[in-house]
């Protein structure tokens, strides 16, 4: 009798693309778990990198000049190269910083300006920080921060190179204007906020949903696969119509020819927009249902049973059993 080729595990996974790989950690018995939650942004929804950090970019800079910031910052554009996730910034001396996990500094930076080693141990004794003073020390550590990262190294780089202004330990001063590092940080979060707040950076993203969304022809295979066995509900911190349009594009917009349609919300057992996570995982918020047809909430706190199908807006992990 003829016998199949055995192929050692180890050499099939060494053929698969690496993106098509899964790393753990620990063992997991998959078939324990009923129930599968997912975010959206930069999960189901991966947004096309350097445009999409570029556009963000754009508008928190165009913020920032719109604040009073000097308008000679337009010039910069946006260098996917520099940032990276987990930058740890120090807002008391300006720098970026990247450390271990024991909080030892591995690089510096002071705008574009790489520190030598003698300079780090001048402002960092022994080379070390304390990661838990987090009033001193702020870790940008999602991909959304990438862009807030570069322009605090823009802004630096501004000020130190602008004659107009005085570098001093702790910030710049122009006249009687003193302006700190950390209120320069401020400044940023600020203008990222309202990027975000007021909506452009989702209004810019949807206007050109092919230019900024990767569409995943294996998400909605994904979805399907897993609602098979188990619950799948959707959490996140994006408004109704906003996600809306994103779970769309990537879920209605990827049917394999001859199948049919289904609408993305049937590939959830529940859907809650508007989490406001962290706060989701602790206290939460107030539940309320969403209006689909119009996108807005209705008055009033939810305190029914949840209805598969139904949009909620808020709630939190106490208050959301799967229905």
């Amino acid at each position: 009798m003829d016998m199949l080729p055995c192929v050692p595990l180890v050499e099939q996974m060494a053929k698969m693309d690496f993106e098509k790989r899964v790393f753990v950690n620990r063992s997991l018995t998959l078939e324990n778990i009923k129930c599968y939650g997912f975010d959206m942004d930069y999960t189901l929804a991966m947004y096309k990198s350097p445009d999409y950090e570029s556009m963000g970019f754009e508008l928190i800079r165009d913020r920032m000049v719109s604040v009073g910031y000097p308008h000679e910052i337009l010039r910069y554009t946006y260098d996917p190269s520099f940032p990276t996730r987990g930058i740890v910034l120090d807002t008391t001396l300006g720098n970026l910083l990247k450390v271990d996990s024991n909080g030892n500094i591995l690089v510096c930076c002071h705008g574009f300006c790489f520190l030598r080693e003698e300079n780090i141990e001048f402002s960092y004794p022994n080379k070390f920080i304390q990661r838990d003073d987090t009033d001193r020390f702020h870790i940008l550590n999602t991909l959304f921060n990438l862009s807030e990262t570069y322009l605090y190294a823009c802004l630096v780089d501004f000020f130190t190179r602008c004659s107009r202004y005085t570098s001093l330990r702790k910030g710049f001063q122009h006249g009687d204007l003193f302006m700190s590092y950390r209120s320069m940080f401020q400044d940023v979060r600020d203008a990222m906020d309202f990027v975000h707040d007021t909506g452009t950076l989702k209004e810019n993203t949807i206007k050109n949903l092919e230019k900024y969304v990767v569409r995943d022809p294996n998400i909605p295979v994904l979805l399907t696969r897993i609602k098979e066995v188990a619950k799948i509900f959707l959490a996140t911190n994006s408004d109704y119509n906003y996600t809306e349009a994103i779970m769309k594009y990537l879920l209605e917009g990827n049917t394999a020819p001859g199948t049919p349609k289904k609408p993305w919300r049937s590939f959830f057992d529940l859907v809650v927009v508007d989490t406001r996570k962290p706060l989701f995982f602790a206290d939460g918020t107030m539940l309320r249902q969403v209006d689909t047809n119009t996108g807005k909430l209705r008055i009033g706190t939810y305190t029914g049973d949840l209805q598969h199908g139904t949009v909620y807006s808020g709630g939190g992990k106490l208050t959301l059993p799967i229905p």
